[in-house]
């Protein structure tokens, strides 16, 4: 073989690994772009199906505490994640149930022993390390909705509701109150602004709309419920972002209502959210867009106020000259 033909074998092997190295890139978007295999919830006696595009037990890895080496590897392009967990609400804990491989369930050897990722677990182990809320369904009743607030495997709130009251929320559920602690705001807090029902902050239904801030790369307003460790929870489009904040911005310490002004940043699979300010929200402020809930600050109030006034004055002097001529 002289250099030439070696030269050329050489170049084909270094297409194939560019191409192999392109597939490698391109298979987490794909996967998580099919619709995948949801895990299931028990709560009250009840099954429920879970959302579509969240799973708790990923919130356990990270680098200091990486995936199981001997865990299941993905066999399904509908289940990237290679099980199927079962969670369970239990005296106000989140619970991990079980695990079983995303095969047909008459099938043997399915279970997934929690032990292979839990070598401490002797039952069901406390999901101590996710926080967010969990949007199940009702099993068979696909107009029955149940919300789940969970801050480190503690459950502070939940909401059960339907497909109907989802559309045509009422002014308390446009607050997602249920979903928050009781108690009073601990954190970061700013001075309170007056509003009144017309503003610029949106929800997560308008994230990514066709004019929506995510396509136009603008800076925004978005509400929502912040948990610690930098996730923010929006409706009523149930999705989480994480947030990235550098110094002066100071995150709350509590799951808390807020308003964030942010952009927007992708990665190969998920959005975050670059913030350079949050405000904290008394608990009963809402943070869904209804049909008629827009807001204005005092600032614009009185801009508005001041600019009416003189619309006014100048009417009452136009309408009097035209009396005095006539």
């Amino acid at each position: 073989m002289d250099a030439e033909q070696i030269h050329f074998v050489a170049s084909a092997w270094r297409i194939r690994l560019l191409q192999l190295w392109f597939v490698v890139l391109a298979l987490p978007p794909l996967c998580s772009a099919t619709t995948q295999m949801r895990d299931r919830l028990i709560y009250d006696g009840n099954e429920y199906c879970g959302d579509y595009d969240e799973f708790p037990l990923e919130d356990c890895w990270s680098e200091e505490r990486p995936r199981p080496a001997e865990w299941p590897v993905m066999s399904l392009t509908s289940c990237w994640r290679g099980y199927v967990a079962t969670w369970e609400v239990r005296n106000k804990t989140f619970l991990l149930k079980s695990l079983r491989k995303p095969d047909i369930p008459n099938e043997d050897n399915i279970a997934i022993p929690l032990q292979s990722a839990f070598p401490d677990a002797n039952g069901p182990v406390p999901a101590n390390w996710f926080s967010g809320v969990v949007e199940c369904y009702g099993d068979g009743d696909s107009k029955e909705r149940l919300f789940v607030s969970v801050h480190e495997g503690s459950v502070i709130g939940i909401r059960k509701t339907t497909t109907e009251q989802l559309e045509n929320p009422s002014y308390e559920d446009l607050t997602w109150s249920s979903l928050l602690p009781p108690n009073r705001n601990v954190g970061t807090s700013a001075t309170r602004q007056w509003r009144l029902p017309i503003t610029r902050w949106i929800d997560g239904d308008a994230m990514f709309g066709w004019d929506g801030p995510v396509k136009s790369g603008k800076s925004f307003k978005l509400r929502g419920i912040y948990f610690p460790g930098g996730k923010l929870w929006t409706a009523p489009i149930s999705s989480h972002f994480r947030i990235e904040a550098s110094a002066p911005v100071r995150l709350p310490t509590a799951v808390t209502p807020v308003e964030v002004t942010a952009r927007a940043r992708f990665d190969l699979v998920s959005c975050h959210l670059v913030v350079s300010g949050i405000e904290v929200l008394p608990v009963g402020s809402i943070i869904q867009r209804g049909k008629t809930s827009l807001y204005v600050t005092t600032g614009q109030l009185v801009v508005a106020l001041v600019i009416g006034s003189l619309l006014a004055v100048f009417g009452i002097g136009l309408l009097g000259r035209r009396l005095l001529n006539r």
